[in-house]
């Protein structure tokens, strides 16, 4: 594995980060949206399951873009946004007809909340200076 290739660290602590979140999220999912047609079996097996897929993303985007490897960087954006929006995705399809306004609004907001934040942290860390790498 070439060095440019390798996950730090700190991309690795994120990595863990995103997966515990995504655990977090489907326990808050099952009292909130379960009566609605959502499962939180299944959201939970779609939101761990795109964890990975979506930190990894974020990190390998930023590592092309450091390197300005500009179809890397697309790539692990369609990776990236794919994982994102999965899981709401589900949500979309199987509380479609029997949630309430009140919930879409908070699921856009954070959807779009959390979006907007990633955003934010990508575009920080390709442009702070990379850190020391440290054995």
């Amino acid at each position: 594995m070439e060095e440019k290739d390798r996950i730090g660290w700190l991309g690795k602590a994120w990595i863990a980060g995103v997966f515990a979140y995504a655990v977090v999220r489907a326990l808050i999912v099952w009292p909130t949206l379960g009566e609605y047609g959502v499962s939180p079996v299944i959201f939970l097996i779609i939101d761990v399951g795109t964890a990975w897929p979506y930190a990894y993303g974020q990190v390998r985007v930023v590592q092309a873009a450091r390197d300005q490897e500009w179809s890397s960087v697309q790539l692990w954006s369609v990776v990236t946004l794919i994982s994102f929006i999965a899981p709401y995705v589900y949500i979309a399809g199987a509380g479609s007809g029997e949630m309430p306004l009140l919930a879409w609004i908070v699921i856009g907001g954070l959807m779009t909340l959390l979006g907007v934040a990633s955003l934010i942290r990508i575009v920080r860390q390709i442009r702070a200076p990379e850190p020391v790498a440290t054995k």
